[in-house]
């Protein structure tokens, strides 16, 4: 039996946990953004579905002209290819925090007449506890799946073994997902149970046996997300709480 103040802790917990991950009020935004300039963080942009990234800083928020300005890059050819994207994901680490954020688009523009790249103030970012970025494995009772895109074009499903705000690792039954350390696996198909679905970039870490001295058990295939939009990031904390949730109250 339940017991229902042990119940209430937890969803109260859970609901706590999901408010420090997603910032979505403009005010909070601009303050964590303020946060990377005072610490002169590094961002990495990612754009082109995960394939090309280049590295960046936030220099100013300017909130009069709802712009985010950043640092402009060194190779001319690279940054033209990152003006052309139609989604740009950003990430840092700041003291152990992870912080991710998106843009629909981004332009040159000019800062005390340098070249920057200014994107609108974003209307959400995650921001990551690192004690919080933990992986759960999946129930049993409730597998969650990765379609994965296939050299001819084709979907294989796999199941995923566990998962994190940072990643996942895929269940390679068929033993054939020969993939190399540091591949980007493109428009991978995400099902997470009761909480949807969406198109995600996989970063290949690394393989192992499945389970040890059984090579018919198949592998372990574990991935890093490669600009996950803020929306379904958030959607996957979610969920991450909500199996943490249901094991709290089997054990308790």
């Amino acid at each position: 039996m339940e017991n229902p103040k042990t119940t209430e802790s937890s969803r109260q917990d859970s609901a706590e946990n999901q408010e420090n991950y997603l910032v979505d009020n403009k005010v909070g935004v601009t303050a964590k953004l303020k946060q990377l300039i005072k610490h002169h963080c590094m961002v990495t942009a990612t754009f082109n579905n995960g394939n090309q990234s280049i590295s960046t800083q936030v220099l100013d928020v300017i909130k009069d002209l709802d712009l985010v300005a950043l640092d402009y890059g060194p190779s001319e050819t690279v940054n033209l290819q990152l003006l052309k994207a139609t989604r740009v994901f950003f990430k840092t680490e700041l003291d152990g925090i992870t912080v991710q954020f998106d843009a629909d688009s981004i332009t040159k523009a000019k800062l005390h007449d340098d070249p920057v790249f200014a994107i609108p103030i974003p209307a959400s970012l995650l921001w990551i506890q690192r004690r919080e970025f933990f992986r759960v494995p999946i129930p049993i009772g409730a597998p969650a799946y990765c379609e994965v895109k296939q050299i001819d074009g084709s979907y294989r499903k796999y199941k995923i073994f566990d998962i994190s705000a940072g990643g996942l690792s895929l269940h390679d039954g068929y033993k054939d997902l020969d993939y190399e350390e540091g591949q980007v696996l493109s428009a991978c198909k995400l099902e997470l149970p009761d909480h949807g679905h969406d198109t995600v970039n996989l970063k290949v870490q690394n393989s192992f046996p499945a389970e040890k001295g059984k090579p018919g058990a198949g592998r372990r295939v574990g991935c890093e997300f490669v600009g996950i939009g803020m929306s379904f990031g958030a959607t996957i904390q979610r969920y991450i709480h909500s199996v943490e949730l249901a094991r709290r109250q089997i054990e308790n």
